[in-house]
């Protein structure tokens, strides 16, 4: 999957945001997302963009939680939260094994900044009660998003040809982990609920369960979004 390129068209922020051309347009002229114009064209920077949407999302207060949630406006298409330095197959096959690397993972590219105090607060996540969400599927996380040790939202996956002992409650192997960081609420619900529609569909399970190289997690969810962009846009 390549990177939309740093400046983008009108068609690209669409599409990065999932929301039609007609409504960026409009919030374009009600100056309420930076742009520029080149030649009588509008243009966005991806950078300062990014920057936009997390200063939105750190001023939001608790009591609009439900509301926003209810909205169409996305403000994190799973396609964003994935990067493939952020894709590891599993050498571990126990659950603190796996918690760990997926940790190292995240330090090592800077997503947290403590990664002993994270490491900690996902065991005792997992000591309430396993995260595993469907056949062969775990989604570790934070009890409650941390400002305090997270850098930059995001999705670490892990996958294990071999399966890990999840302690699920049916006692089948886990292949894929979807480790979720983040430090606004808002995002965490999202990035949940959007996971958690997908794995609706047993064949979307089947297939991500399948998957053993970085290029079909990223191209599958990048096709996800495209089709959620569509329906939401129908």
């Amino acid at each position: 999957m390549s990177d939309i390129n740093p400046l983008m068209t009108l068609s690209d922020v669409a599409g990065f945001l999932q929301l039609s051309e007609k409504t960026i347009l409009k919030m374009v002229k009600n100056n309420e997302i930076p742009c520029t114009k080149i030649a009588n064209q509008w243009r966005f920077s991806q950078e300062i963009l990014n920057d936009w949407i997390t200063s939105k999302m750190r001023v939001l207060p608790q009591n609009d939680l439900s509301r926003l949630i209810e909205t169409d406006f996305d403000l994190v298409p799973l396609s964003r939260l994935l990067r493939e330095q952020n894709i590891i197959e599993l050498d571990k096959t126990t659950k603190l094994g796996v918690l760990k690397e997926l940790a190292d993972n995240a330090y090592a590219t800077n997503l947290i900044s403590d990664k002993s105090t994270f490491l900690e607060s996902l065991i005792e996540r997992e000591e309430m009660s396993s995260t595993q969400i469907c056949s062969g599927i775990a989604l570790p996380h934070l009890r409650s998003p941390s400002e305090k040790v997270v850098n930059a939202a995001r999705i670490v996956i892990g996958y294990s040809k071999e399966g890990i002992d999840f302690d699920s409650h049916s006692n089948e192997k886990t292949n894929i982990l979807f480790l979720l960081i983040s430090d606004s609420e808002v995002v965490h619900l999202k990035i949940l609920s959007k996971i958690s529609r997908i794995l609706q569909n047993p064949e979307n399970v089947k297939e991500v369960r399948a998957m053993d190289k970085k290029d079909d997690f990223l191209n599958f969810f990048l096709q996800y979004d495209k089709k959620i962009m569509q329906e939401n846009n129908s």
